[in-house]
């Protein structure tokens, strides 16, 4: 065997080698990508359960919250300092939903399910009167998407009471 032969050889194994290589990393790249999926999907969870958690935990806040859904006005002005408080965390959480989805790292059944509860959310009117103090503290993008949403169809029925 001549040194042209070894050298071809060597050269089938290096392409072979760095064929495996490519696919490895590719392995590698779509596992990270499920973790960092698997991880935003816990994260966003988790911040909306925190809010509900906050919400369902105290008698006086869970009917600020109520309250201040459909009839703000029944509420004192110290009282609707708190419920607009609650609510701008509230849309925040929403908002890094939106975003994450946007970016992909969410899937459409995850957002879909979350659309569905922000927007019934958002259509309250005690939603309406902070989200219009309050949105160009927001991005762009989801201020886009929220002023634009009262053509998307709810499918959560009209005796839907939280």
């Amino acid at each position: 065997m001549d040194w042209s032969a070894l050298s071809a050889i060597a050269g089938v194994f290096g392409a072979a080698f760095v064929a495996m290589s490519v696919v490895y990393l590719g392995l590698q790249v779509r596992a990270g990508t499920k973790a960092t999926q698997s991880q935003t999907y816990y994260l966003a969870t988790a911040a909306l359960a925190d809010i509900a958690a906050v919400v369902g935990s105290d008698a006086r806040v869970s009917r600020i919250i109520r309250t201040g859904w459909d009839h703000p006005d029944d509420l004192t002005e110290d009282e609707f300092t708190q419920y607009s408080y609650l609510i701008t965390s509230f849309l925040r959480r929403y908002e890094n939903v939106f975003f994450q989805y946007n970016e992909g790292l969410l899937d459409k059944d995850f957002w879909h399910g979350h659309r569905e509860n922000l927007l019934w959310s958002y259509r309250r009117p005690g939603v309406q009167r902070v989200w219009q103090d309050r949105k160009y503290g927001f991005s762009v993008s989801f201020r886009e998407f929220l002023d634009r949403s009262n053509d998307i169809e709810l499918y959560t029925p009209g005796s839907r009471r939280i």
